[in-house]
């Protein structure tokens, strides 16, 4: 059993639905952000960077706590042998779009919503992460003309991507005054994976 430490929001969407691919039982555990139970020395021993979602396994070896997003799905995949290659390459293709999707454009798309959606206004700020989003949602537009997943099948890799681009690529458009186009490959993408059923699980608030 799994005890998975979550809060509403995008990260911990990204968790649920690897727990959801991988079979595995949990239950979930709030941690109210806003009266902040994240810093309760409790979680911190689960997650020391007191953020949310976080895991903690209860394995016949005994309980293992593993925080941050991406060493959460990987965690998960590998345990469950589920959506992540064993094949040398695939596996570092796989791990590489996984780490690309957590850090890079998960990581520079909270930026973004933070400037946009600040009563103080820093337009160099905002012109910043616009212009960085764009570019990282086109590098996904060129590789998804290429390949139908991310890592070229369905694969782990997919997960934070998707909950990233299905919450912001509408707005990136808007931000971007033409500058991002047209994604049909993106679309195509989000459709395929938004029809899986845990996803659809996830997203629907299941």
């Amino acid at each position: 059993m799994i005890d998975f430490y979550t809060y509403p929001g995008p990260n911990s969407r990204k968790a649920q639905i690897m727990l959801e691919e991988a079979g595995a039982p949990y239950t979930v555990r709030t941690v109210d952000i806003t009266k902040g139970e994240q810093f309760a020395p409790d979680f911190l021993r689960i997650s020391p960077n007191n953020k949310i979602p976080a895991i903690v396994d209860h394995t016949a070896a005994g309980p293992v706590a593993v925080f941050e997003t991406a060493a959460i799905l990987i965690y998960l995949a590998e345990s469950s042998g589920r959506l992540l290659p064993v094949d040398p390459a695939a596996r570092a293709s796989t791990l590489a779009w996984l780490i690309w999707g957590t850090s890079s454009l998960g990581g520079a798309l909270p930026q973004l919503h933070h400037f946009v959606d600040s009563t103080d206004k820093v337009p160099s700020a905002i012109e910043r992460f616009a212009n960085d989003c764009v570019r990282m949602l086109k590098v996904q537009e060129r590789r998804l003309s290429e390949v139908e997943f991310l890592a070229g099948e369905y694969s782990v890799a997919d997960i934070p991507s998707f909950c990233s681009t299905a919450g912001w690529l509408s707005r990136v458009k808007a931000l971007s005054n033409g500058a991002l186009g047209d994604t049909p490959a993106t679309h195509r993408w989000l459709k395929a994976v938004a029809e899986r059923p845990a996803v659809r699980k996830v997203m629907a608030g299941g």
